[in-house]
């Protein structure tokens, strides 16, 4: 009596078997791109629809922003603020400069981020002659090499 209900198992389960469904491949999406790239590179056609301020960034242009420059950022409906760019972050979307000035001699430092709505250029307004041998410069706080009042507004 066992051995009929063995194999009535398993004639149960080779005709209640599921078959498996083939579907046909879908399509290419975004030309074929990566996700995560096809939503970065519609967050910077968002937010930085000339490529003004990937090009400030970018490590292969010979104009970018560097640490140690003077750099006025202009927003939409504020004045524009100037200071002394102790360093350059970086980060995709995320990238953050850190600017240094002495408003009534008082040092104030400010992070911006670069790809922020509100920001509509940066204007570097002056570089050095020569750059100093270090990425991030915040050895300059309180010390004789620290920025002086730098005027906000134009070039």
């Amino acid at each position: 009596m066992s051995l009929n209900l063995v194999r009535a198992f398993s004639c149960a389960r080779t005709v209640f078997a599921k078959k498996m469904v083939v579907y046909a491949p879908l399509p290419n999406l975004r030309n074929g791109q990566n996700l995560m790239e096809h939503i970065k590179q519609s967050q910077y056609a968002k937010f930085d629809k000339s490529g003004a301020k990937q090009a400030a960034l970018s490590l292969h242009n010979k104009e970018r922003i560097r640490a140690d420059d003077i750099v006025t950022v202009v927003y939409k409906n504020q004045k524009p603020v100037t200071g002394q760019v102790l360093m350059v972050k970086r980060a995709g979307l995320n990238s953050t400069i850190l600017l240094r000035n002495k408003i009534t001699g008082l040092g104030v430092e400010m992070n911006i981020p670069v790809f922020h709505p509100n920001i509509i250029r940066l204007d570097i307004v002056r570089r050095p002659a020569n750059y100093k041998p270090r990425n991030r410069h915040y050895y300059i706080r309180n010390s004789r090499l620290d920025v002086g009042e730098l005027s906000g507004g134009s070039k």
